[in-house]
């Protein structure tokens, strides 16, 4: 049931992560014009740092919890060694609910200051573009990464699974 779970999850996450590489393809044909009507035309694009800000915002939000499920972040397993047994199992389990409570908390800070972005209309300075949705896709992104750490923590509840096999 928590290998179906942890399927579902991850091919919804990998679509998410396919609209953060969407942004990424439009950020580079932004670049490129940028970089042409600057050059070629001596017309520069004013609104172009904005959108670059606001395009890295969504392409982390978007990419960071499919990251996540997968295993993609860099770690470092010092301790591995000996923390690496079933009788240590609650020391995995402790480290991811405290992860996912941090996260959780940061993605109800996150949504409070993007619902009061909304309500003070608060805008770029440039091309006046409202802020608060990309706010919000950093709230929902990391809510969904502390979901993936309740999901890793229940896992380390469960046991090894034997059928999956693990790189390290």
């Amino acid at each position: 049931m928590l290998a179906q779970i942890e399927r579902w999850f991850e091919r919804l996450l990998r679509l998410i992560a396919y609209a953060g590489g969407l942004v990424l393809v439009g950020l580079m044909f932004l670049v490129i014009y940028e970089i042409t009507m600057r050059y070629f035309f001596g017309r520069p694009f004013r609104g172009g740092y904005e959108l670059t800000e606001l395009a890295m915002s969504l392409i982390v939000a978007f990419g960071l919890p499919y990251t996540a499920i997968v295993r993609g972040h860099v770690s470092v397993d010092i301790f591995a060694r000996w923390l690496d047994h079933p009788s240590m199992r609650w020391l995995t389990v402790l480290v991811h609910l405290t992860g996912a409570a941090l996260l959780g908390f940061v993605a109800w800070r996150a949504y409070i200051y993007a619902s009061g972005s909304l309500r003070w209309g608060d805008i770029t300075n440039m091309m006046r573009i409202p802020k608060h949705p990309f706010q919000f896709a950093v709230a929902i992104s990391a809510g969904l990464f502390s979901m993936v750490l309740l999901l890793e923590a229940a896992k380390a509840l469960a046991g090894p699974d034997k059928d999956r096999q693990d790189s390290i």
